[in-house]
């Protein structure tokens, strides 16, 4: 179907909580209220791709619980098709708890929950039933099934884009099956084994890791833009200038309209892809909430049309 994507991930009810100051060990510090929302980086993608104008297909797993129950009506109303989102018995769906400074960036707590517990018969499914020729995901989930999902993909020949976080879930076997990767400055180091504070030592990371099997490597490096590298060249692609409020999420954002971007126009442009990316990454962190700051492609092309430095 056209633009349609296979994407697979993690679901999870986040807790935010604002604070001025990190506590010391010991101490206390109050906050003035924290907000729970829908998240997890797997739900965020898929909804990100669906306000995106794609057509998405999502693998995941929540617990038998209110928060489950509320998560999936949650993709659905954002346009995601879940059949392929299964319930846990007696396992909590995934929780974590976001702790944001007054910079807007984000420390987080969590467990995984039923994440943990997507199954090979679930994974086999999705795969023999949906006809995507892209496929996204990330390492908020078992090992197991990450594997085995990619192995999957390679077998259907599909164009697989890794967005390489958390990164302590990363393991190298996964990058051979991997077409573009997405890490940023923490898990670039973590891939390559090299320091990455900068354009110059980013593009090192991405030649690194390139050279580890990947076709196709973005290096992100926040507030700065991108280092893209394809085996021919390095591109950096710079961020657009904006007042963040809220960056979880913002990755998510990144590595969906990605994937949208090439679907849509059939691979065409990697550059271009990242542009557009990289504005979508913007307008997200400029809203305060996770999932509804998501753009649509329309806000898109309207934020790129209309930027000025």
């Amino acid at each position: 179907m056209e633009n349609e994507i296979l994407t697979f991930g993690s679901i999870n009810q986040d807790i935010f909580i604002k604070t001025s100051d990190y506590p010391n060990q010991g101490d206390t510090v109050w906050v003035k209220d924290i907000e729970y929302q829908p998240g997890g980086k797997g739900a965020n993608q898929a909804i990100a791709l669906a306000r995106l104008g794609c057509n998405v297909k999502f693998i995941g797993a929540v617990g038998d619980d209110t928060s489950g129950n509320n998560m999936i009506s949650n993709l659905k109303f954002s346009g995601v098709d879940t059949k392929y989102v299964s319930k846990v018995s007696e396992v909590r769906t995934g929780n974590f708890i976001v702790i944001l400074d007054k910079s807007a960036e984000n420390t987080m707590l969590g467990t995984l929950g039923a994440n943990k517990y997507i199954d090979k018969q679930q994974l086999e499914k999705a795969f023999e039933e949906v006809k995507s020729r892209y496929f996204l995901l990330q390492l908020e989930t078992n090992s197991s099934a990450i594997e085995y999902s990619l192995k999957l993909a390679r077998e259907k020949n599909m164009i697989v884009i890794l967005d390489p976080a958390p990164v302590d879930g990363y393991k190298e076997k996964y990058l051979k099956y991997v077409d573009i990767i997405t890490p940023n400055q923490q898990e670039a180091e973590k891939i390559s084994g090299i320091k990455v504070n900068d354009k110059e030592s980013a593009i090192q990371a991405a030649h690194i890791i390139y050279k580890k099997g990947v076709g196709n490597v973005i290096v992100k490096l926040g507030k700065q833009g991108s280092i893209f590298y394809d085996g021919n060249k390095s591109t950096f692609i710079p961020a657009y200038k904006v007042n963040a409020v809220n960056t979880v999420g913002a990755g998510d954002v990144f590595v969906a309209a990605l994937t949208s971007y090439l679907s849509l126009h059939n691979n065409e442009c990697m550059e271009e892809a990242i542009k557009y990316a990289t504005a979508a990454s913007a307008i997200k962190v400029s809203g305060r909430k996770t999932q509804s700051a998501i753009p649509t492609d329309e806000e898109v092309l309207k934020f790129i049309k209309n930027y000025t430095l």
